[in-house]
């Protein structure tokens, strides 16, 4: 005989030995039904497969946070998740169809600044040894600050301190050397 809804619940929030396989169980027996239900409110195979995975993520958090009142009417609480799920998704699509027009707006164009390799080699070379490291940590491994002050065994504070001040002093010496541009 198989164990009912309420029980495998029930299982699931008591973390119990069989707590896994309830969880399966109760994944089996309904993810057919979620999958009529997208098919049905979501007119869409995919969007029913992301609603299945959506309900029963949800539902498998709740029953391992004992957050189901009553595990009797597991059934009933899965419904209203899926309801409640399907509507979200339908408001994110409409969200998505209002901004449709959006994609078709050009962005401005940025200008990006052109510096020669040697030129920047060169304004490296002026930097100490650990401003030199952080600007490769930071740009180069695009490694975080906090990274960074572990590697280095500083705070993730200096490490921005630093950073700023090793930044600051290659636009000097970029800038104090006019023939940085670009071919030069």
């Amino acid at each position: 005989m198989e164990p009912s809804d309420g029980a495998l619940v029930r299982s699931i929030a008591a973390r119990a030995d069989d707590a896994p396989a309830a969880e399966a169980e109760l994944c089996r027996r309904f993810a057919p039904r979620i999958r009529l239900y997208g098919l049905r409110h979501l007119r869409d195979q995919d969007r029913a497969s992301d609603l299945v995975q959506a309900v029963l993520l949800a539902v498998l958090q709740a029953a391992r946070g004992g957050r189901i009142d009553d595990p009797e009417r597991a059934d009933r609480f899965i419904l209203g998740t899926s309801r409640h799920v399907a509507q979200r998704m339908r408001a994110r699509d409409q969200r998505t169809r209002d901004d449709e027009g959006l994609d078709q707006l050009a962005a401005p164009p940025v200008e990006h600044e052109h510096v020669a390799t040697a030129a920047l080699v060169r304004c490296m070379g002026t930097l100490d040894d650990r401003g030199r490291r952080i600007v490769m940590l930071s740009f180069n491994d695009e490694r975080p600050a906090d990274e960074i002050a572990a590697l280095l065994a500083i705070s993730a504070g200096n490490v921005r301190v630093l950073r700023h001040r090793a930044i600051a002093a290659l636009r000097r010496c970029l800038d104090a050397h006019p023939n940085h541009e670009a071919g030069a």
